[in-house]
């Protein structure tokens, strides 16, 4: 029987199939095999979620009775509900993921002398510079902060940021199984299909608008390329624009829009390029699973920088500025047209899986949050 080391709190706002979200569900399940007691608060429950891991309890404040009232009330019962979760289970330490979550984390915990470690999974221009007021609170409350990349920490004042770290997101151990079963078969024997793919949401921050836009000027001279988009329909607005544009170019016969599938490991391993045309992002896990499968990939090298910070530009895959049709649209004709090009990228790109083995992931956390316990 292992020793109980210690209790942690992990605060997100949903388990919903997203980046963040699979990070918690990740690392939660790898402290609890650690000896850790482990408890997840969550504000409501999404309509598909990761599943829970053993050992791991949650309490969802969105399962609370609802008392009478309003917006207001609801949400000020349910930050009260937070507060008393964190009291009663007593942890050790409380870890929170993304900027509403780090906020009312750091609010809740108030008085409170227990460590709190916030996580930034996004551009902080668009998730923390509009909330300055809560931001500032945030940063006196917490003991540090988990950061994917360089350009988001240096977003944050400096006192902040040296107690801060910056650890790279974990990729999903079926990937690994899947890049370790394609390196076994060798490059001479994978036959690449003629789809482009894309993985991510459909919103306007994934701008799949932009990929169409550059698909759209090449191909006619590659007749037998297809795109196909992986993803739930968020914004609905989103989607009408895209089949709007699709219409209008007659593309309906070259654009297919796969939703949301749990084996994408499975599906998307033998595409042509997987492109992201993100107009911001983290550390896009997308990205990450695509090159550790070797995939040929293209990215924007967008705000915070979490692609540059996985792809070496001309030598692990492509890197294209942010809403460029041209550059995008070259970058792929370049790699539609030149398969060897194509795959010895892919070869290197695979060479990531190496900085973000869940368990190399982990043992960073663990040291950090060791640290801070302390």
């Amino acid at each position: 029987m292992k020793e109980k080391k210690g209790k942690i709190l992990f605060h997100i706002n949903s388990l919903g199939k997203g980046g963040a979200e699979r990070v918690v569900t990740v690392l939660s399940g790898y402290f609890a095999e650690d000896g850790y007691q482990v408890l997840i608060v969550t504000l409501w429950r999404a309509e598909e979620e990761f599943p829970l891991p053993a050992k791991v309890r949650r309490i969802n404040l969105g399962d609370l009775p609802v008392r009478a009232g309003g917006r207001f009330a609801l949400a000020l019962q349910r930050f009260l509900s937070f507060r008393k979760s964190i009291k009663t289970f007593a942890p050790d330490i409380v870890i929170s993921f993304c900027n509403k979550a780090n906020f009312r984390s750091a609010f809740a915990m108030a008085g409170m002398k227990t460590p709190l470690l916030t996580s930034v999974r996004n551009d902080p221009e668009k998730d923390y510079r509009p909330y300055k007021a809560a931001c500032w609170w945030m940063e006196k409350k917490a003991s540090g902060c988990v950061f994917q990349t360089r350009q988001a920490k240096e977003f944050f004042s400096k006192n902040f940021q040296k107690r801060s770290r910056i650890i790279w997101n974990p990729v999903d151990e079926k990937y690994l199984a899947a890049r370790q079963k394609r390196q076994s078969g060798g490059k001479e024997e994978r036959q690449r299909s003629n789809h482009i793919v894309s993985v991510g949401r459909i919103s306007k921050q994934k701008n799949h608008l932009l990929l169409l836009k550059a698909f759209s000027r090449i191909m006619d001279k590659f007749p037998a390329a297809k795109v196909q988009i992986y993803g739930e329909d968020c914004e609905m607005q989103v989607r009408v624009e895209l089949d709007q544009y699709i219409e209008q170019m007659k593309m309906n016969e070259k654009v297919e829009f796969m939703g949301q599938r749990d084996n994408l490991e499975d599906v998307i391993g033998d595409a042509a390029l997987f492109v992201m045309p993100s107009d911001y992002e983290g550390m896009p896990n997308a990205l990450a699973e695509a090159m550790t499968l070797g995939l040929p990939v293209i990215a924007t090298d967008c705000p915070c920088k979490g692609p540059a910070a996985l792809i070496e530009d001309g030598v692990s895959g492509l890197l294209v500025p942010v809403g460029d049709e041209n550059a995008m649209a070259d970058a792929m004709e370049k790699l539609l047209s030149n398969r060897e090009l194509a795959e010895n990228m892919g070869q290197e790109a695979m060479q990531v899986a190496e900085k973000i083995s869940p368990f190399k992931v982990y043992g960073q956390w663990k040291q950090y949050v060791e640290d801070l316990m302390a």
